[in-house]
């Protein structure tokens, strides 16, 4: 197994990565960093705006502010909503009779504060959703643009090791994922594999497994998708033998105009299901690299016949000059070589 590390940090993947990666202090850290950094900016500029003597309408619509810069700068929901109750519960304190209290004298600020929490909370709500249609329209660009640089690369590739190697490379900083790839060479067997290791994680180890391997020829074989998240027929173990729900793994064959050249492995950290769009960057990818095998193959072949007219053309050339009647280039070098006449002698 031929192996290579890449270190990509979390925000280099194309997708957010699991609720299970994320670090939960960091996350509430530095996102009640901002909450409390706009409600402390606002509220700082309702005292000047107070000190002014403007109306609490101006106030009301600074705090309803509050909120939306929350959404905007952390991440889901939850911040937005917690800036929109906080804003009043801070407005009544600052600025409602009696002051620096919670207390409240007048019945008819019950009705503002709902209707300024309400107001607060969808504006806040509509600014998370634009915010997400913003990284999804991102995420999209980043996409295609990537997939294009891939399908370039393919075109410079100079042999089918550079395919490999550009397919792996392209895979990791797209999906954030370790990789395996391996093709078949001329006798329709799997050559070693070659492995792209994203972070260092530990999770190109489960390519070593018996089962994973076992997975790997039946996805060969049979030409079809194999591992996490595919659903498999209970008949396919009593004829192969072989677990695929256990996989830890998802595989896609590397399938050219008449038969399936290789595979192409997606680590699954604890089974971990992907998602469809990555599933159909992988399956765009394999595509983009049969394509890319195939001309390798042909030019390959092209330039091994050339070659050989080239030899026999030799050859020919050779039995006019001496008169002899070698088959081939290797008979003649063979006849006048060093050691063949040195035996002779002996």
């Amino acid at each position: 197994m031929i192996e290579r590390n890449f270190y990509k940090d979390r925000k280099a993947k194309l997708y957010h990565h699991n609720e299970e990666e994320i670090h939960l202090k960091s996350y509430l850290f530095g996102n009640g960093i901002r909450l409390v950094s706009v409600l402390a900016g606002i509220t700082c500029l309702a005292l000047l705006f107070e000190n002014s003597r403007m109306d609490n309408t101006s106030i009301v619509v600074l705090y309803v502010l509050a909120a939306v810069l929350t959404a905007r700068f952390t991440e889901g929901y939850i911040f937005g909503t917690i800036a929109s109750v906080s804003s009043m519960f801070i407005y009544n304190f600052f600025f409602i009779n009696p002051r620096y209290t919670f207390a409240v004298e007048q019945k008819m600020y019950t009705l503002s504060f709902a209707v300024m929490v309400g107001v607060s909370l969808l504006a806040a709500g509509i600014t998370s959703k634009l915010k997400k249609k913003v990284e999804a329209e991102k995420i999209q660009a980043k996409k295609m643009e990537m997939l294009y640089r891939t399908d370039g690369s393919f075109l410079k590739a100079r042999d089918r090791e550079q395919v490999v190697e550009n397919c792996g490379e392209n895979l990791v900083n797209i999906l954030g994922k370790t990789i395996l790839i391996t093709i078949a060479d001329e006798r329709r067997n799997l050559m070693e594999p070659h492995v792209y290791i994203c972070n260092n994680n530990g999770s190109e180890n489960l390519f070593k497994l018996v089962k994973e391997r076992e997975i790997i020829k039946e996805c060969f074989r049979t030409g079809k998708t194999k591992g996490v998240g595919v659903k498999v027929d209970p008949s396919t173990y009593k004829k192969t033998g072989i677990k695929e729900e256990g996989s830890n793994a998802y595989y896609v064959p590397i399938k050219g105009n008449y038969l399936t050249l290789g595979v192409i492995g997606v680590a699954c950290y604890k089974r971990e299901i992907l998602s469809d769009e990555e599933k159909k960057i992988i399956k765009i990818v394999a595509e983009q690299t049969a394509i890319a095998l195939e001309r390798e193959n042909i030019y390959a072949r092209r330039h091994r016949a050339i070659i050989e007219g080239e030899g026999e053309k030799l050859v020919q050339k050779i039995n006019r000059i001496t008169g002899s009647d070698y088959a081939t280039l290797d008979d003649f070098l063979y006849d006048n070589s060093t050691v063949n006449k040195v035996n002779d002698e002996n």
